[in-house]
């Protein structure tokens, strides 16, 4: 029996058909509202007010320094004049980046090689689409579990947090986030130790 030879990481298959299907991603029924979780609770976190930043230290980070230069951000977020901040925001840092507005356009980024280095990720987009929902499935994929995803939302319950934690989140954002909050998270996850200033 002949086997196929493997493939080069340029032609590395990455249809996302039946793991990214639109209908899956979208927030189920919202259960009854839990009681508010203690502060002390949310272990680590500083006080998850606008513009807060809150990194999860249980994540991994990547073992060797990235140059920004080399390092590519792919920022998911529907409302045109904030991704463009983003944008602004991160290339300034030095680093590269791609967009996405929508569930199909993630997944067209994702498609482009080589893989972003970290996603940044608006929770409500177009079409109803959760992004807690595109992070369980970034999660639950084989190629991009050890993706780093900083979760980018308006909203600042803790238990907004703590959904994101659970779900295996590196950094949460709330908007509106300023830029040295945005550099921060980033070179966080990317374990680059002290943010770029913008």
């Amino acid at each position: 029996m002949a086997t196929s030879p493997p493939a080069s990481p340029e032609l590395i298959d990455l249809d996302f058909t039946g793991v990214f299907r639109v209908e899956d991603l979208r927030p189920e029924p919202p259960p009854p509202a839990p009681a508010r979780a203690p502060e002390d609770i949310v272990i680590g976190a500083r006080s998850v007010k606008k513009g807060d930043c809150f990194i999860n230290m249980t994540r991994a980070r990547p073992a060797c320094k990235m140059d920004p230069a080399k390092t590519t951000i792919l920022l998911v977020e529907d409302d045109t004049t904030t991704r463009l901040i983003l944008d602004v925001v991160c290339r300034k840092a030095g680093y590269l980046t791609r967009q996405a507005t929508d569930a199909p356009s993630f997944v067209a980024a994702l498609q482009k090689l080589p893989l972003p280095n970290v996603v940044v990720l608006d929770v409500e987009l177009p079409g109803n689409v959760s992004g807690f929902k595109i992070l369980a499935k970034i999660r639950a994929h084989p190629m991009l579990k050890t993706l780093p995803v900083i979760i980018l939302t308006a909203h600042a319950e803790s238990a907004d947090l703590m959904q994101a934690v659970s779900l295996g989140t590196d950094g949460y954002l709330t908007k509106p986030a300023n830029a040295s909050a945005l550099l921060e998270a980033i070179s966080t996850v990317l374990g680059t130790g002290t943010p770029v200033k913008a």
